[in-house]
């Protein structure tokens, strides 16, 4: 949160961070080059300098208001968390500018943390688990069974001719019959392809993160990328399974074998108590503790699956745990349990299968009488509306979360973390790019734009007054979409 001190020309911030020790002194040249130096069209910055002073690595550079004489002196201290202040040269420059500024340096640490993981080895441990399996489950059923039925649904349509050459004019029914049940049993099918199920004796998930330079990562994933399972192996039985801590007085043995020069600045270590922030957001929605459980991946997400709260499943990545802090992720979890409280999976897999059989068993004589592109018009015009119809469940999800949790501004935070390649390029939030809007509007994604649903959040003030969240989403995602 922005604070300014009594004079009103003094604005500081911070951002927290998943960069090391090692790797956070690198981000002042790092924004000097791909922010600093790339924008200069976009923002009017002057005297930049970096600087170490000692051991702390800093920038400074002074940004101008558009179309006036008034400027701001920012200072990025490279610390963990970041540190921002802002020296305004005027007490009248507007907060949204302010906001911008800092909406500018936090989304370039995002890019600069997707550039660290590119070069960073991770591993997750299961505290509590005595033995790693020798083969791991892929996950890949998981994936495809959550957030949305759409992927699934999608997925089955390239089974769709195979179901007409056996069952011939009764395969759409024997379809949508097909995916009515993996909707059902869902929940139980992303519980079997995960990787573990968090319980209350053991709520935790232990992450290790070791980055290298980009040259060193090279050099190691060339020898040794497939023998990370053994690496994980070897830290768990030393460390995890033993009770001890993960640091390189433990790792640099195990490490030294792989030919990694264990250095404490570069190694970091989080555990997050999943059971307790899932069982605190179950609270605040009044449901019982549902079944949780963990895909080992990277790629950052959390979805729900199931029809309803007691038949349904919560799964989060490694990659969301790593990327968020624990009251970004509660919000996150608020928002997959308002799907499975309205039933989102279900009500989205349903209309995906009204269409099929309403395009099959009443549609079809016309759509080919007037050629095969009215098809496919027709096709991408109704999946475009299932998909937009996905962004009111999205938006209202957002609301359930804000006003049963409590936290609105977090997950905007949350969203801006996750979402944050979508906020790029950093210039086109300016009104000239409305149209470039409108077109994010029009995806083929149930999720509204990144940049709507944050507004939509950090505008709501008493979330808890809402009297119907879904109400309220239509119409915000309609009026969203109309002045894109």
């Amino acid at each position: 949160m922005p604070k300014r001190d009594a004079s009103q020309t003094v604005s500081k911030r911070t951002i927290d961070t998943e960069l090391s020790v090692g790797n956070v002194k690198l981000l002042p040249e790092y924004l000097r080059r791909h922010y600093l130096l790339q924008h200069e069209k976009y923002r009017a910055f002057r005297n930049i300098r970096v600087t170490t002073r000692n051991g702390k690595h800093s920038l400074s550079y002074t940004v101008f208001t558009p179309t006036t004489n008034q400027y701001v002196d920012v200072i990025v201290e490279a610390s963990i968390p970041i540190g921002v202040t802002m020296n305004l040269s005027d007490p009248g420059i507007s907060k949204p500018f302010l906001d911008q500024l800092y909406e500018d340096l936090f989304l370039m640490l995002q890019l600069f943390e997707e550039e660290t993981r590119k070069t960073t080895l991770y591993l997750a441990f299961k505290p509590g688990e005595k033995i790693i399996p020798e083969s791991e489950k892929s996950g890949v059923l998981g994936r495809i069974l959550t957030d949305s039925m759409l992927p699934l649904y999608v997925s089955l349509m390239a089974l769709t001719f195979l179901f007409f050459w056996i069952f011939g004019r009764y395969a759409p029914l024997i379809f949508v019959g097909v995916v009515f049940l993996l909707s059902i049993f869902s929940g139980k099918l992303v519980a079997k392809s995960s990787h573990w199920e968090i319980t209350e004796d053991q709520p935790e998930i232990l992450l290790l993160e070791y980055h290298f330079s980009p040259g060193k990562f090279g050099e190691f994933r060339r020898e040794y990328a497939k023998r990370i399972p053994e690496i994980r192996k070897r830290i768990h039985k030393v460390s995890v399974a033993a009770g001890k801590p993960i640091d390189c007085k433990i790792a640099s043995g195990i490490f030294s074998s792989y030919g990694i020069d264990c250095k404490p600045e570069n190694l970091s270590t989080k555990k997050v108590n999943l059971f307790r922030i899932v069982k605190k957001a179950a609270d605040k929605f009044g449901f019982p503790m549902p079944k949780t459980v963990v895909m080992n991946t990277i790629v950052p997400n959390a979805a729900a699956a199931g029809p309803t709260p007691s038949l349904g499943t919560i799964m989060v990545t490694t990659g969301i745990m790593a990327q968020l802090e624990e009251d970004e992720l509660l919000s996150v979890i608020g928002h997959e349990l308002s799907h499975l409280k309205a039933h989102d999976p279900l009500v989205m897999s349903s209309l995906s299968s009204a269409e099929y059989l309403l395009r099959f068993y009443l549609f079809w004589p016309y759509l080919f009488y007037f050629g095969i592109i009215s098809f496919w018009i027709y096709f991408l015009i109704s999946i475009g509306l299932i998909y937009f119809f996905g962004k009111f469940l999205e938006s209202r999800a957002d609301l359930d979360s804000a006003k049963m949790i409590g936290q609105p501004k977090v997950m905007a935070e949350a969203l801006r973390k996750i979402a944050f390649k979508r906020l790029f390029p950093l210039h086109k939030r300016e009104p000239a790019f409305r149209g470039y809007r409108r077109s994010e509007w029009l995806r083929y994604d149930p999720h509204p734009p990144a940049y709507f649903r944050i507004a939509q959040l950090e505008a709501l003030e008493e979330p808890e007054k809402i009297q119907h969240t879904f109400l309220k989403a239509i119409k915000d995602a309609l009026k969203g979409f109309l002045r894109a």
